[in-house]
């Protein structure tokens, strides 16, 4: 049985939602306990969804004395935790879900040490536990909402029709441009996967965190800042290596743009298993000229989704499995690929909060 404190931080956990059920089993608490001592566990248990400030916390939550809550939630901060930020002057912090969130700050440093191996087993152990729970709450409800995903694909850019309006949250320049700060990291898929002795052939230095996120990442040493120029060599580096685009699924500014590959990236491979995707594809689709096809089979190699296909001489395009990122239109040599809107193309929620709250209702439904 685990101690009183990581039974209340799990129920804490849970309240914030996420993409994976947080489930009371042993292989949870041996993670918790891995991420928290019993005294960081015991105040993170007691922490108000969403940002709270030292003083409040203190005075409104925990009962105890200021600068004992500031030395833990600091370590919290430092560890990849719990989330920091100023507003208007203040220091604020917030509890981080398990998935998106703790996971991935565990593992962009890019470190390799006993601790980070032993993580990344402890998390792969829960990992399978909760993915087994969850596919069997969908297969006990079919055609229910699997939960929401906390992801989206973001197409190239220049692969965009010019005589197509784009929406800004369809630009990824967008965000780089309007952005105050810009971080980049180690991929943490990859690296997850270099751990457990499955090493990617693709770069690792091209996830980026963007605003408060990226200041934080910077100042935790999770990442470091870039600028707006270096920023966009990123994803000219990732799109020459295939990599394709994903950010957080808010419209109005995302928080990360990471860099995928569909044999390590979780995002990429929820959506080609169509198990509880985690990501939603972006707002086109692929089409085929056949007249101008050559059937070279360019593009067929480039697909990560395995999408396309020689149809004879020419190149066939299931658009189920098409998630619109482009990246099979600059390998074909006749200009017989295409994006084209997607129907039905849904429009992602407007920010953090909006996305907070749909997660966490898709995780109550999913609970009932």
């Amino acid at each position: 049985m685990a101690d009183r404190v990581y039974e209340e931080l799990a129920d804490a956990l849970s309240l914030r939602g996420g993409t994976m059920p947080v489930l009371k089993c042993p292989q949870l608490f041996a993670l918790l306990e891995e991420l928290f001592t019993p005294e960081e566990a015991e105040l993170a248990a007691r922490m108000p969804i969403g940002p709270v400030t030292v003083e409040r916390f203190a005075r409104d939550v925990a009962g105890s004395d200021s600068q004992k809550v500031e030395k833990v939630l600091e370590a919290l901060a430092d560890k990849g935790i719990a989330f920091t930020t100023e507003r208007n002057g203040v220091r604020v912090y917030t509890l981080m879900l398990i998935i998106p969130g703790i996971f991935e700050m565990q593992f962009m440093k890019g470190e390799v040490n006993d601790r980070t191996k032993k993580l990344v087993r402890l998390f792969d152990d829960y990992f399978a536990v909760a993915s087994e729970t969850l596919q069997k709450q969908v297969k006990a409800a079919p055609g229910s909402s699997a939960g929401f995903p906390f992801a989206r694909v973001i197409t190239v850019e220049q692969e965009i029709p010019t005589d197509v309006t784009v929406h800004s949250y369809d630009k990824v320049s967008t965000y780089i441009d309007e952005a105050e700060h810009v971080a980049v990291s180690v991929c943490y898929c990859r690296h997850h996967g270099e751990l457990l002795g499955d090493p990617c052939d693709k770069p690792n230095d091209v996830c980026m965190t963007f605003g408060p996120q990226a200041r934080y990442v910077a100042e935790r040493g999770f990442g470091r800042l870039i600028s707006k120029h270096e920023a966009k060599q990123v994803l000219d580096r990732s799109e020459e290596a295939g990599l394709i685009h994903c950010s957080s699924n808010t419209g109005g500014y995302v928080s990360f743009i990471c860099n995928c590959c569909a044999c390590h990236c979780g995002i990429i491979r929820s959506i080609k298993s169509g198990v509880i995707p985690m990501g939603a594809v972006s707002s086109f689709v692929v089409a085929v000229d056949e007249d101008e096809c050559s059937g070279c089979g360019s593009c067929v190699d480039r697909c990560q989704m395995e999408a396309l296909s020689l149809n004879g001489e020419t190149v066939a395009c299931k658009a189920e499995c098409c998630i619109g990122c482009g990246l099979c239109i600059s390998a074909c040599p006749t200009e017989a690929l295409t994006l084209e809107l997607r129907k039905g193309a849904l429009v992602p929620p407007q920010d953090q909060r909006e996305l907070r709250s749909s997660l966490i209702a898709a995780m109550q439904r999913m609970a009932q």
